[in-house]
């Protein structure tokens, strides 16, 4: 009898692969059929298969390796079989600590098969060897995978082993994502509550409220992953910290970002976060679920730090607009006792530090409500009964006002042309004068060089020209999608998060001036795409 009697030999098998959807692979199948004619051959009955597919050899917290740990702790297990010792695994002192130590110690007999390994047998010289080369091919298989993996993100490729939620990877194509037409529709209410300034934990409880599943708990009902107590008992419980992560995702702009994170080696598998700088991203591989604007909005509200909400919360309309112009901090909220005042704001510097650091730039959350809504109001009204004469008052708020030279930009490049052109003539006449001996060499060559200096001169204004030209063209553009945006908002009473957030990149507030006792301060409101308007 090669094992102790009513004790069970434990044909064990292990293969590391990617896809881990398909069940038993043909491998998983040809190491059960190899090990079980093998067991029959040799007498060894009794026998129970213990397969972890999927996994790596470097990794020794597979499930199933480690029941049959479990089970050989019990007394019930009196052989181990595998294939060969890299199906044990392909660490070599672990491996070589199993085999050498714990087998023998609770008195498990091991074989490798096609290694010729059996613990009862005197010939096992080299086994500590063959661990080592098994974990050099381990290290060397890992550096081409990662390799790979990197060759397929640069070429935009998805290489993640589940589709972001919102995503579902292409039937014909895992490395390609297509829309999930069930989730992508939560993906989009995230991005639009979050930027109508509803914090992530607000939003989370919303989902919950909805009875929408949430990610893990919806991969344990379409895929059999992750399936645990908490996501089968709480499926609808989401967190803040998942709804931020899916407001983070560049994914949802159509992007492919991968490198964000790496194993520490390729025996530890927890994963250590890249910095950002060396990400890899792909664009506009897929189609997004979300446009660049509501994107940057979102991470704007989702950043600033916002104030507990004790009554009214009319404050938090202006997080993080408000700005110092001597310090460039921002201005923080604060609201006196006994004061009828909703509540002020004042430079966060001179709030901590005091006034040798800066002044107060004081402002009541009343005036600075007053100037804000005044102000979209007046862009509203004029967009409203015609966008052409809002281009134009923006157009000549900017820069462009003072410099109407501008205008001439078209006009100087055709004069600058039609001289180098001219320039071309000369010199072609010099060189036939200097050809036919009406002037010397000497003189040409003089002569020439001047022409040839005025048309590295001229060639150099077209370029700058042309790059002023291009910076109109991109401010015409930026005054045309704000004019678009505003166009969204007819006759508002009053301001909300959403709009001011949309419209607004920074509130300047400037330190209070008094002329012939009147207070009077300037406050400039920088709109998104034009600046001051």
């Amino acid at each position: 009898m090669q094992t102790q009697i009513n004790k069970t030999t434990a044909l064990y098998c292990r293969l590391s692969r990617d896809d881990e959807f398909q069940g038993d692979s043909s491998s998983i199948t040809t190491q059960k059929s190899m090990l079980s004619q093998y067991a029959f051959d040799n007498g060894f009955s009794n026998i129970a298969y213990y397969v972890d597919d999927g996994y790596s050899g470097t990794n020794f917290e597979r499930p199933d390796f480690q029941r049959m740990i479990s089970d050989i702790e019990k007394g019930k297990i009196g052989a181990v079989i595998t294939k060969d010792l890299s199906r044990l695994g392909r660490d070599y002192l672990k491996t070589g600590y199993y085999i050498e130590c714990y087998f023998p110690e609770n008195r498990v007999r091991y074989i490798a098969v096609n290694d010729n390994v059996d613990s009862f047998k005197e010939n096992n010289e080299f086994t500590p060897f063959k661990n080592i080369i098994n974990e050099w091919y381990a290290k060397d298989i890992s550096k081409k995978i990662k390799s790979a993996y990197r060759t397929k993100a640069l070429k935009g490729e998805f290489t993640g082993p589940y589709a972001p939620y919102g995503y579902q990877k292409d039937p014909n194509n895992k490395h390609h994502l297509v829309i999930d037409e069930e989730t992508a529709p939560v993906v989009k209410q995230i991005f639009e509550l979050a930027t109508q300034g509803v914090t992530p934990y607000q939003i989370a409880m919303r989902l919950k409220k909805e009875g929408i599943l949430k990610p893990r708990a919806k991969m344990v009902r379409d895929l059999g992953k992750y399936v645990s107590e908490s996501y089968l008992k709480y499926p609808y419980d989401w967190c803040p910290r998942t709804v931020l992560c899916i407001l983070r995702n560049r994914e949802y702009l159509g992007h492919i970002v991968c490198n964000k994170n790496t194993s520490r080696s390729f025996k530890d598998k927890r994963l250590i976060k890249n910095d950002e700088s060396e990400w890899i991203e792909v664009k506009n591989r897929h189609e997004p679920i979300v446009d660049e604007d509501t994107f940057e909005l979102a991470q704007k509200v989702t950043t600033v730090k916002k104030m507990p909400i004790k009554s009214t919360g009319v404050h938090q309309l202006f997080v993080g607009l408000l700005r110092c112009p001597t310090c460039g901090k921002t201005l923080t909220y604060g609201r006196s006792k006994g004061r009828t005042s909703i509540g002020c704001y004042a430079c966060s510097t001179f709030r901590r530090y005091g006034k040798s650091y800066c002044s107060m730039h004081y402002i009541s959350y009343e005036n600075i409500y007053k100037v804000v809504l005044e102000d979209i109001k007046k862009h509203i009204k004029i967009s409203n009964i015609y966008q052409d004469k809002l281009l134009e008052e923006l157009m000549m708020s900017s820069e462009l006002k003072n410099k109407k030279e501008y205008s001439q930009y078209e006009k100087e490049i055709i004069k600058s042309q039609k001289r180098i052109n001219e320039i071309d003539v000369i010199i072609q006449n010099l060189y036939e004068d200097k050809v036919l001996g009406k002037i010397t060499e000497e003189r040409f060559i003089s002569m020439s060089r001047n022409f040839e200096l005025e048309q590295q001169t001229l060639n150099s204004n077209i370029n700058a020209l042309n790059h002023r030209l291009e910076e109109f063209k991109d401010m015409k553009n930026n005054v045309v999608k704000f004019t678009e945006v505003i166009k969204k908002f007819k006759d508002i009473k009053e301001l909300s998060f959403a709009l001011v957030n949309e419209l607004i990149e920074k509130i300047v507030v400037h330190e209070c001036i008094y002329e012939d006792n009147v207070r009077k301060q300037q406050i400039d409101i920088y709109y998104k795409f034009i600046g001051i308007a």
